[in-house]
C-alpha cells in the first residue's frame, strides 16, 4: 500500500522534472538560435562598413595614381586584397544569415524578408566588381591635363560603382542601412527568448515545488502514525519494557513490520529470562572463586617482584667490584716491574673491593630475606678527598683499558663528610664507571668539586655517546637502558643509577644530569654540608626503592664544561 504510494508520487515528480529539463533544453535551444542571429546580423554590419571604407581608402589612392602624388602598387594590393577577404566572408555569412531567418520562419511562421535575400545577390555581385577594379587600376597611370583626368576619373567611377548594370554604390549603402537597423531588433528578440525561458523556468520551478509540498504533506500525514508507533515501541524496549507490543490491523508494510518487531520483543524477553535464572546461579559461585584468586593473584605478584628485584640488584651490585678486583688483577699480572711495592698497592685494592663486595652482598642478601626492610647506613666524618681518591683508583686500570685520561681535581684538605663510606664509595664508583663504560677510546673524564648552598658538588663530565632529551626522564627506572647504550655496549642489567640514587637519597643527597646527545654527559654527586644550616637534614634509613624522577636538564642543553652549583632544572630523588 504505501509502497505503491511511494511510487506513484516519484513517478509524478519524476515525470515533472523530466518535463522541465524539455523545456528549458527546448528554451535554450530557441535563445541560443536568437543569440546566434544576432551575433551574425552585428558580424553582417561590421563586414559591410570594412569593405565600403576599404572602397573609399580604394579612391582615394586611385585619385592620387592619376595625379601621380605617390601611391604605391603595395597599397593597392593590400587594399585590394583585404576587399576580396570582406566578399568572401559577406558571401558565407549571407548564407548563413539567410538560413537563420529560414530556420526561424519555420519555427515560427512568417516569411524571411527580402532584405535577406538581397544582401545575398549583394555578396554575389562583390567578386566580379573587384575583379573589374583590380583591372582597371593595374592598368591606371597619371594624367597632367585636367581634361584627361576628368575622363580617367568618370570611367573609374563607372567601375567603382556599376556592375551588370546595377549600381552596386547604392546596393552596400542600403545593406548598411538595413543591418544598422536589423542589429537592435536581432537583439532585441534574443532578449525576449531570454526572458521567455526565465518565466517558463521560474513556473516549472514553482510548479514542481508545490506538488513536491503537496506530496510530503499528504505521505507526511499518512506515514506519521505508524511510525510514531515504531519509535515508540523501540523506545519502550531500550528502556528494558520487553512486554510491550505495538498494535497492528491495517494489514500495510508497517503492520508487517511491527508483527516482525512484536515477535522479536517476546523472544528477546524469554531469552532475558533464562539468562537471569543462569545469572543467578553463577553469580554467588564466581564471587567466592573471584576472591580467592584475586589474593592468589597479589601474593604470585609479591613474590615474582621480589625476585625480580633481588636478582636484577644482585646481579649489578656483584658486577661493580668484581670488575674492579679482576682489573686490578690484570693489571698485576702485566705489570713488569717485579716490585712488591706494587704488588701490595693492587692487592690492597682487591682487598678493598672485596670488602665493597662481601658488604653489598651482605645488604642484598638482607634485603632479599626482609623484602620490605630498610636500607641502613652508618654515617661518620671522613675526608671527602680520601672517599673520591679510594673510588678513582678503583677505576683507574678500567678508564686505562679503553684508553681514556682520567682528570680529577683535588678537593681540598678539611673538606669532611659525615657519610657512610662503603655506600657513598659505591655511588661514586657506579657514575665513573658509566662514564667510562660509554667514553669513546681515547677520550677523557673530568671529575671536579666544589660547594654552594649546603652542598657538595661533584661532578663526573665525559665526552662520550650522550643521553637523548626523551630518554631523560627514566634514567632511574630500573632495568632500563637507551638505545644508544645498547647501541654502544650490550652488556649491564640498567639499575645501577638507580642504586646509586637510592643511596644518596639515604644520605639526603641527590643526583643530577645535563647531556647532549652525541657529545657527552654530566652528573652532578650532591652531598649535604651537614655543619652548614643550609644543608638538608641527613636520613638515618630510606626504603629500598627506586626513585620515580631523574634530575635532569631540558633538551637542547648543552653539556657544562664547569661544576655549577645551581642547575637550571632538577627533581630531588
Amino acid at each position: 500500500m504505501y509502497r505503491l504510494r511511494l511510487n506513484l508520487a516519484l513517478s509524478l515528480m519524476l515525470a515533472l522534472v523530466c518535463l522541465q529539463a524539455g523545456i528549458v533544453y527546448w528554451g535554450s535551444v530557441r535563445v541560443e538560435g536568437y543569440a546566434r542571429h544576432s551575433r551574425l546580423t552585428s558580424d553582417l554590419l561590421s563586414e559591410l562598413l570594412d569593405l565600403s571604407a576599404n572602397k573609399q581608402r580604394l579612391r582615394n589612392w586611385a585619385a592620387q595614381r592619376v595625379m601621380g602624388v605617390g601611391a604605391t602598387d603595395a597599397a593597392r594590393e593590400r587594399l585590394l586584397d583585404a576587399m576580396d577577404s570582406s566578399a568572401r566572408r559577406l558571401d558565407d555569412m549571407s548564407r548563413r544569415h539567410l538560413a537563420s531567418w529560414q530556420d526561424i520562419t519555420a519555427q515560427d511562421g512568417g516569411a524571411v524578408p527580402p532584405e535577406v535575400t538581397h544582401l545575398v545577390e549583394i555578396s554575389r555581385l562583390l567578386p566580379d566588381n573587384i575583379a573589374q577594379v583590380r583591372k582597371q587600376l593595374r592598368e591606371l597611370t597619371p594624367h597632367q591635363d585636367r581634361e584627361g583626368f576628368e575622363e580617367v576619373w568618370r570611367r573609374l567611377n563607372q567601375v567603382f560603382d556599376m556592375t551588370h548594370g546595377r549600381d552596386l554604390r547604392d546596393l552596400l549603402n542600403g545593406a548598411i542601412e538595413v543591418q544598422r537597423k536589423a542589429v537592435p531588433i536581432a537583439r532585441a528578440s534574443t532578449e525576449q527568448g531570454i526572458e521567455r525561458l526565465r518565466v517558463q523556468a521560474v513556473a516549472l520551478a514553482a510548479l514542481t515545488f508545490l506538488l513536491a509540498v503537496g506530496l510530503s504533506l499528504h505521505l507526511g500525514r499518512r506515514l506519521k502514525r505508524p511510525l510514531d508507533a515504531l519509535v515508540a515501541g523501540a523506545q519502550a524496549v531500550r528502556a528494558g519494557q520487553l512486554d510491550h507490543r505495538i498494535p497492528v490491523g491495517a494489514g500495510d508494510e508497517f503492520d508487517q513490520v511491527a508483527q516482525r518487531f512484536n515477535d522479536m520483543a517476546q523472544e528477546v524477553q524469554q531469552h532475558r529470562e533464562s539468562a537471569e535464572a543462569i545469572r543467578r546461579g553463577l553469580e554467588d559461585e564466581v564471587q567466592a572463586r573471584t576472591g580467592e584468586l584475586a589474593r592468589a593473584h597479589r601474593e604470585l605478584q609479591e613474590l615474582d617482584q621480589r625476585r625480580r628485584q633481588l636478582f636484577a640488584d644482585l646481579g649489578h651490585e656483584l658486577r661493580t667490584p668484581a670488575t674492579v678486583i679482576r682489573g686490578e688483577a690484570d693489571v698485576a699480572l702485566r705489570s713488569n716491574s717485579g716490585r712488591v711495592d706494587d704488588y701490595r698497592l693492587a692487592l690492597g685494592r682487591i682487598v678493598a673491593a672485596v670488602k665493597q663486595l662481601t658488604g653489598v652482598v651482605d645488604d642484598l642478601m638482607l634485603i632479599a630475606r626482609a623484602q620490605a626492610n630498610d636500607l641502613h647506613i652508618a654515617p661518620d666524618w671522613l675526608p671527602l678527598s680520601v672517599l673520591l681518591e679510594d673510588a678513582v683508583g678503583q677505576v683507574q686500570a678500567q678508564a686505562a683499558a679503553q684508553r681514556l685520561t682520567l682528570s680529577v681535581q683535588e678537593v681540598p684538605d678539611g673538606v669532611d663528610v659525615k657519610v657512610d663510606a662503603m655506600r657513598l664509595r659505591q655511588v661514586l664508583v657506579i657514575v665513573l664507571d658509566n662514564a667510562i663504560r660509554y667514553s669513546r677510546p681515547g677520550g677523557e673524564v673530568r671529575v671536579s668539586w666544589t660547594l654552594a648552598e649546603g652542598m657538595h658538588c661533584l661532578q663526573v663530565q665525559d665526552d662520550g655517546i650522550g643521553i637523548p632529551d626523551d630518554e631523560l626522564p627514566h634514567l632511574f627506572e630500573r632495568f632500563n637502558r637507551g638505545r644508544l647504550a645498547r647501541a654502544h655496549r650490550a652488556d649491564g642489567t640498567g639499575i645501577g643509577l638507580s642504586i646509586a640514587a637510592t643511596l644518596l637519597q639515604a644520605h639526603g643527597g641527590r643526583l643530577e644530569f645535563r647531556s647532549l646527545e652525541g657529545q657527552g654527559t654530566c652528573v652532578s654527586i650532591l652531598i649535604p654540608d651537614v655543619g652548614s644550616d643550609t644543608a638538608p637534614a641527613l636520613l638515618t634509613a630510606t626504603p629500598h626503592s627506586t626513585p620515580s624522577t631523574a634530575s635532569a636538564v631540558p633538551a637542547g642543553s648543552a653539556v657544562p664544561t664547569a661544576p655549577d652549583p645551581s642547575p637550571r632544572s632538577h627533581a630531588d630523588l
